[in-house]
């Protein structure tokens, strides 16, 4: 049984999601023709995408940088922890300890033990029906 979701696309919107007004302005400041922040951002869907499709629950839906909406919460930790990195900004424990849950979620999904939002619905299983047999003795004794 396969489920279908919202899907979103993963790009350079969730910025704003993923850092506060301030930080934002500073990697504005930062960012320059060799931008990588939507090379990240494929990164992390490439990531999550095939987390979705290893769990085998889910359709793949949109383009490659598609990513189930229900998964948006762990690309913002993701992002954010990737992009502080790589700009050498300063990196909080909190916001490690957001993308390692992430990360870890995301593979709790991959093999299959943590279902995530729309995946919540148990797998259908066949139900067998038919006539209950008993045993007794025939009205004649057994004799025909």
């Amino acid at each position: 049984m396969t489920l279908t979701m919202e899907w979103i696309e993963l790009d350079e919107t969730l910025l704003a999601e993923a850092f506060q007004e301030r930080e934002c302005a500073e990697l504005l400041a930062l960012r320059s023709s060799a931008d990588p922040v939507p090379g990240i951002c494929r990164g992390i869907a490439a990531r999550i995408r095939a987390a979705v499709q290893a769990n085998g629950r889910c359709v793949l839906d949109g383009s490659e940088s598609s990513i189930p909406q229900a998964l948006r919460s762990e690309a913002v930790a993701l992002l954010r922890l990737k992009i502080l990195i790589r700009y050498n900004l300063n990196v909080s424990d909190d916001r490690r300890q957001d993308a390692q849950k992430a990360d870890e979620r995301l593979d709790a999904i991959a093999r299959g033990d943590m279902p995530f939002s729309g995946d919540s619905t148990p797998a259908a299983r066949p139900a067998y029906y038919g006539r209950k047999r008993t045993r007794r003795q025939p009205p004649n004794g057994g004799i025909m």
